[in-house]
């Protein structure tokens, strides 16, 4: 099952069957109208461990509602978790759900403590009002120069996680983030273009192997709006100091590049196969590297 979704307050729910007369076709499940149809939803996720999705609104809005997309009717309530002051564009929950990072057009960087919002969906799966438990620990304006766009939570340790952040200020950071105390940038690189999105695209490494310099690097496929899609790599030097290389870039795109993946496994040549989209022209792309 997948999902869409879109510019009226709403995600379609969707699925994939194969048939040897039709081949592979996409099938319409529901589409469920979450808010009102002036609202944009620009991001969503499910989270890993109760049914569920939280979604960024251009309302400013972070929510988490129940994920009912099959017998369940519209679902009503609005389920806020925690508020940025302009449009909210992303969201991340960490590995193990009880928190969830979020970034708004307002350059704030939030994190919000999510214990008691889960332990209230697995008593009462069909209601959203839990106002009185929203948890923010930190929310950090300082870090970025403009609207925080992608995050992407690498690991965490006993002294904070590590996550990455884009920004339409066009850069990629490697931040330390501890629940209390004060963030720290490890690592950042300009890359030319506001970073809309980021996907991993490799697994190397347990947060002990990494911070002992015993992982191989870490590989990112990077949106960068007008500077096209790049792949990215992210190690520790020999002196133990972070660092981000660009190992290549595509460039074909003559829009904003908002949408990029790639399939999972090498090829023969060892090589990925990337799709990446760009937005006014409505072109789409496969390429390899």
């Amino acid at each position: 099952m997948f999902g869409a979704a879109t510019s009226t307050g709403s995600i379609g729910f969707y699925h994939l069957t194969r048939s040897p007369e039709d081949g592979i076709k996409i099938v319409h499940n529901v589409t469920v109208q979450y808010f009102a149809e002036d609202i944009l939803i620009t991001a969503f996720q499910w989270h890993p461990i109760i049914d569920s999705i939280g979604m960024t609104l251009t309302t400013g809005e972070v929510c988490l509602v129940p994920f009912k997309p099959i017998d369940a009717p519209d679902i009503a309530s609005s389920g806020s978790v925690v508020t940025h002051d302009l449009e909210a564009w992303t969201l991340a929950f960490s590995s193990t759900g009880m928190g969830m990072y979020s970034g708004g057009d307002d350059s704030a960087l939030k994190y919000t403590d999510m214990t008691e919002n889960v332990q209230y969906f697995n008593k009462n799966t069909h209601s959203a009002e839990y106002e009185d438990m929203q948890r923010t620990p930190w929310s950090d304006g300082k870090i970025h120069g403009a609207g925080v766009t992608a995050i992407l939570p690498l690991y965490s340790t006993d002294d904070g996680s590590r996550i990455l952040t884009g920004s339409y200020d066009d850069h990629i950071r490697l931040i330390h983030a501890p629940i209390a105390g004060r963030r720290m940038v490890l690592a950042e690189l300009n890359l030319g273009g506001g970073l809309w999105r980021l996907k991993l695209l490799n697994h190397p490494w347990d947060s002990e192997s990494i911070e002992n310099h015993t992982s191989d690097e870490v590989l990112l496929l990077a949106s960068c709006m007008y500077a096209g899609a790049k792949i990215l790599s992210l190690k520790k030097d020999k002196g133990g100091e972070w660092q981000f290389r660009v190992l290549a870039k595509f460039e074909e795109h003559k829009s904003m590049n908002y949408g990029s993946d790639c399939q999972p496994f090498l090829n023969k040549q060892n090589q990925r196969t990337f799709i990446t989209t760009s937005f006014y022209d409505r072109l789409l792309c496969l390429w390899r590297y």
